[in-house]
């Protein structure tokens, strides 16, 4: 009887031990002049290699909230375009519930927003009503693809089919530098283009194609994928060749390769 006491407390105290072991954490972000900032990026990172843990955007009222955080050393970091970034560590509670104390961003003057940006960039933020994502803070192996490079962004999913899902809606275009690729066919590019000559990825809602063309509002958004490339992808060509083979003489291969300019959009695929 003793013995079965024991096991039954044992497991109550693995039991708790894991329920306090996720955290809820929840706070606001306003401006010095005590305003909420909405659509502000609030990242937690890892403090020993800034490894992004969780992000998440203000709504309307600057609020923020994080659930079912793993209990680990945590910074947490808001920035907004235009203001300061701001940073700290967090200093955790025993219970699993924290409100974090206000954060407050101030304004940057626009002769210094190009120093503190370098000096403190994030590996995403909002401009306007575009979500960005620097390519370069999201760590993949060599040869990996554009696919591969999604699979990592937070809030963007692929799917079994191998669409792009962001923000719980399906991505309807892909651009490479302001341009459709392949007549916006999203699988060709997210398979065939290289994670390694991506500079940026810009997620926003784009007008319909048939508002572009008349000039009139439609109320119709198309959820759009901006490619930006580094620039020395844009000056030469970039591509992947790969191979594999198997029993009774079988074999596969693919290749691609793709050049793009501020005049020319070229690509070759072909497999075998």
């Amino acid at each position: 009887m003793r013995i079965f006491f024991s096991f039954l407390l044992l497991v109550a105290v693995t039991f708790v031990s894991q329920a306090q072991s996720k955290l809820s954490i929840r706070g606001t972000v306003k401006d010095t002049t005590n305003l909420p900032l909405d659509y502000t990026s609030v990242l937690l990172l890892s403090p020993t290699d800034s490894a992004l843990v969780a992000y998440t955007l203000t709504n309307k009222e600057g609020e923020y909230q994080f659930k079912n955080v793993d209990r680990q050393p945590l910074l947490i970091k808001a920035t907004y375009m235009g203001y300061i970034p701001f940073q700290k560590e967090l200093n955790l509670p025993e219970s699993d519930e924290m409100e974090v104390e206000d954060i407050y961003l101030t304004p940057i003057l626009q002769e210094l927003y190009e120093v503190v940006v370098k000096a403190a960039k994030a590996p995403l933020m909002m401009r306007g009503d575009t979500l960005e994502y620097d390519a370069s803070k999201f760590k993949v192996p060599p040869g990996a693809t554009l696919e591969d490079l999604l699979r990592r962004l937070p809030g963007i999913q692929i799917d079994v089919d191998g669409n792009i899902v962001a923000q719980g809606q399906q991505v309807q275009k892909v651009t490479v530098d302001g341009r459709r690729f392949f007549g916006g066919n999203t699988k060709m590019a997210t398979q065939n283009l290289n994670a390694e000559s991506i500079s940026k990825l810009q997620l926003f809602d784009d007008k319909s194609e048939q508002s572009k063309l008349t000039g009139v509002e439609d109320g119709v958004k198309e959820k759009t994928l901006n490619v930006e490339l580094k620039e020395e992808a844009k000056k030469g060509g970039f591509g992947k060749i790969s191979a594999a083979g198997g029993t009774d003489g079988r074999w596969t291969a693919n290749a691609s390769f793709n050049k793009f300019d501020k005049v020319n959009q070229f690509s070759i695929i072909g497999y075998g």
